[in-house]
């Protein structure tokens, strides 16, 4: 875990503290904060540069970032959605799991 200058002096993108302010004002990067400031996970250092890429390299502007990032959350969600599926189902005896797979093949567009 990072404390907000380091993070600022990690990411080249950032030339004072009220851009990365404002990224969290936004929701944008949701950083977690104790009794003295920001507290930032990989995950955000991830999502900060996320940002900076789409909002000051790309130009996008702030309501297509959000729009981007909602995207992005919802794919994870359902990944992460997926992962626990596919968990579930490894976990069911064979013929409970060749049942599901026959039926999901016969569901399939390309079928």
């Amino acid at each position: 875990m990072r404390r907000i200058d380091e993070v600022l002096a990690e990411i080249d993108h950032f030339s004072d503290r009220a851009i990365l302010e404002d990224f969290i004002a936004r929701g944008w990067v949701c950083p977690l904060r104790d009794q003295i400031d920001y507290v930032f996970e990989e995950v955000d250092i991830s999502r900060i540069r996320l940002v900076c890429e789409l909002h000051i390299d790309m130009n996008f502007g702030f309501e297509t970032v959000d729009i981007i990032l909602s995207l992005v959350d919802q794919l994870y969600e359902s990944r992460a959605r997926f992962d626990k599926l596919a968990k579930a189902l490894n976990e069911q005896p064979e013929d409970v799991r060749n049942a599901v797979l026959k039926s999901f093949k016969g569901n399939t567009p390309s079928n």
